[in-house]
């Protein structure tokens, strides 16, 4: 297996601390991050707080790409493919058309920046370990 470019690994930390810390800031509780070094790729895992609205799920599904746009362009669309696909399946069930996209998109945008020093810290964690559990999260967000 060839060793994960170190570029790819920050830009995969970017994107799955975007879900995290924009989930979070929603109200959802994190319950690790994890980047796997085998398949060169991460997941971030929650429990969804049920007062999301349509707008917050929508940013929680972006967050990750719009991460990796704002701190280090371009995003992967690669990397970016279930999260759209998400984004697609909840505007089919509203019925709704792209400015409810657009409105999530600037929602994780928003929340994004607000947490910036925040999310810097998780990412450059999850570089050098690979994992945050739930504790460790909760308490670089304070």
């Amino acid at each position: 297996m060839p060793r994960w470019d170190p570029d790819d690994k920050e830009r995969t930390a970017l994107h799955e601390a975007g879900h995290a810390v924009v989930g979070w800031s929603c109200g959802a509780i994190v319950g690790c991050i994890h980047l796997d070094t085998e398949k060169q790729g991460g997941s971030a895992h929650m429990t969804f707080a049920e007062h999301f609205s349509t707008v917050e799920e929508i940013a929680y599904w972006l967050a990750g790409y719009e991460a990796e746009q704002m701190l280090k362009p371009p995003g992967s669309k690669r990397r970016a493919m279930v999260d759209v696909g998400e984004t697609d399946r909840i505007l089919r069930e509203n019925e709704a058309g792209e400015e409810l996209r657009e409105q999530g998109r600037e929602c994780a945008r928003t929340r994004l920046r607000e947490h910036e020093s925040k999310l810097r810290v998780v990412v450059s964690h999850l570089v050098q370990y690979n994992y945050m559990d739930r504790v460790t999260f909760q308490a670089m967000m304070q």
